[in-house]
């Protein structure tokens, strides 16, 4: 069992070690997608749990190995936003956008603490709307019809979501003094 291949042929048949090989290989990746979607770790653990069980519970559904990975990111992707309705309810996901909170920072050393995780939270910062709407269109490359289907919200509002995420996100940037360094290098 050291070919992909045979891990997923492996998996298709419900063995246990192949699964446990699957999971530690994509556990990493699809935390990080969780973390997107979600406000703390906890809750992303719950979600990567959730979506592996879901995983493995629809492995036979997977025709082609080559595909696994795109098809196990859709589900983690749909068990996040299952998780967020199930938990907040839709009426409060796409309320008025709320303000982030602003903290200037002087110091020319900000360019030097913009690492990954800084960029993480500042994304989980915002309102949780935007932020899954951000997420969806952005990093997952979804259009704004297919978030609108996915989200029970219209298409005009999934638009309005990421204007507001953009504007907020730029915000954020000025008044970490990092937009000037995004417009040098963009």
């Amino acid at each position: 069992m050291h070919s992909y291949y045979d891990i997923f042929e492996q998996c298709k048949k419900g063995d246990a070690k192949a699964q446990r090989i699957l999971y530690d290989l994509f556990k990493g990746k699809l935390m990080g997608l969780c973390r997107r979607y979600t406000q703390s770790r906890e809750e992303a653990q719950d979600v990567l749990q959730e979506s592996f069980i879901r995983i493995f519970s629809h492995f036979n559904q997977l025709k082609e190995s080559d595909k696994l990975e795109s098809w196990m990111k859709s589900i983690t992707v749909r068990t996040a936003i299952n998780y967020y309705h199930k938990g907040k309810g839709r009426a409060l996901m796409f309320s008025n956008v709320e303000e982030v909170e602003h903290h200037p920072v002087t110091d020319e050393s900000s360019l030097q603490n913009f690492t990954d995780e800084y960029l993480v939270s500042v994304i989980n910062a915002l309102p949780d709307g935007c932020r899954i709407v951000f997420n969806l269109f952005a990093i997952e490359g979804y259009s704004h019809a297919e978030i609108a289907g996915m989200l029970h919200i219209s298409e005009g509002t999934s638009r309005s979501q990421f204007y507001h995420a953009k504007y907020l996100l730029k915000e954020k940037l000025k008044c970490q003094n990092l937009m000037h360094y995004y417009e040098k290098f963009s």
